[in-house]
């Protein structure tokens, strides 16, 4: 069996002409997949980012509550300090009041005295 020449011509002529633009149509067939994936990724990079966005939004709204939350806890301490100050300041001043000036809290009352230097006698 023979190959006929004609035929093997045409198609030698064929992929001679078109040879270019195949190779062309092949690239940016390449080029498209590949920029498809880049993207693909970027879409992927973009939600994830607007996500972390969110996130960090959320947590700067936290610590904004958790500042306020703080602050408002530092005034509410001292207030109370200042009240429980104030209540310990009355609760002594009515001790006072209360518990004659003369008589120490932790002495016992003594009523006569007994020290020897009433007998003594002075000359003058």
């Amino acid at each position: 069996m023979e190959v006929c020449p004609v035929n093997n011509l045409k198609t030698d002529s064929f992929f001679k002409k078109y040879k270019e633009l195949i190779v062309t149509t092949i690239i940016c067939l390449f080029l498209t997949g590949i920029y498809d994936s880049i993207n693909n990724q970027t879409a992927e990079i973009k939600k994830w980012y607007q996500l972390m966005i969110g996130i960090n939004e959320k947590v700067k709204v936290q610590a904004d509550n958790l500042h306020r939350l703080e602050k408002s806890l530092e005034t509410h301490v001292q207030h109370a300090d200042e009240r429980f100050k104030d209540q310990n300041r009355r609760i002594r001043s009515i001790e006072f009041e209360t518990i004659p000036r003369g008589i120490h809290p932790y002495k016992s009352q003594i009523k006569e005295d007994t020290s020897s230097a009433k007998n003594i006698k002075t000359d003058y």
